[in-house]
């Protein structure tokens, strides 16, 4: 039976205290394949299994909750869920939490500005943005000289599936994202009749952290959390994971 999101923040505010002791950790989990997404009710992906790898040698099981990101890392911040993952490290966020060193991954998926194909919409540089409206998912950040423009028209929404589904009901003029993570959304026939990418991407490597609650217990198992990621990173394991995934 898979249980509301509100009943499952109520027992996690609950429990919040004894997860610790009882070697369970929530972590809050958004959907964003190919690196986390639900399989008969369950978490998969690349990110599901480097927690997991992280976790186990130190004596501890993962309780991943399903929310859209903005609800995560909110959720992270109050110390309701202990743990995150596949967060950019960001000044704001480094406030409310602890980001585990080394980043556990370089992500080099480019950034995207997806399009109707019928409508044909150019999106040559920055500035073609100005006049069109741009759905992004709330909370996520993308890159600065986006983030940080405040002339472009930007409307916020929890998942990307709403992102396409606006898209194709013309809510909205285009949105930013990767394209692993749309694929999945669309049948392929769909997608590739319907969407279209903008000239303009932004393709530059950033980090992949995990990070935990300054609010939560797990704080004080920080450092061993660092070293157990060390591990990972140089014994090849979190490569494995992702190779595995990728085939």
């Amino acid at each position: 039976m898979k249980l509301p999101l509100s009943l499952l923040i109520s027992l996690a505010l609950f429990c919040q205290v004894s997860l610790a002791d009882n070697g369970k950790l929530t972590v809050a989990t958004f959907i964003e394949p190919p690196f986390s997404y639900l399989v008969d009710n369950k978490f998969v992906g690349e990110h599901v299994d480097v927690v997991k790898k992280l976790l186990e040698p130190l004596g501890f099981t993962p309780v991943f909750i399903h929310c859209p990101f903005a609800r995560c890392l909110s959720l992270v911040k109050q110390g309701i869920a202990d743990m995150m993952f596949g967060l950019k490290k960001l000044p704001e966020r480094e406030e409310d939490l602890i980001f585990i060193n080394p980043p556990y991954m370089e992500q080099h998926y480019p950034l995207h500005f997806f399009t109707l194909a019928s409508r044909n919409i150019a999106i040559n540089g920055p500035d073609d943005l100005n006049k069109l409206v741009v759905g992004v998912l709330r909370g996520a950040s993308y890159f600065d000289l986006f983030d940080n423009d405040n002339i472009i028209a930007k409307v916020e929404f929890t998942t990307r599936k709403q992102l396409v589904d606006m898209l194709l009901l013309g809510r909205i003029d285009t949105f930013i994202e990767r394209e692993d993570s749309i694929l999945p959304l669309l049948p392929f026939v769909e997608y590739t009749e319907k969407i279209s990418l903008a000239n303009y991407q932004f393709d530059k490597v950033t980090n992949a952290y995990i990070a935990i609650s300054k609010q939560s217990g797990i704080k004080v198992h920080a450092e061993r959390l660092s070293k157990q990621l060390h591990k990972l990173v140089k014994s090849g394991t979190i490569k494995t994971i992702r190779m595995k995934v990728s085939n």
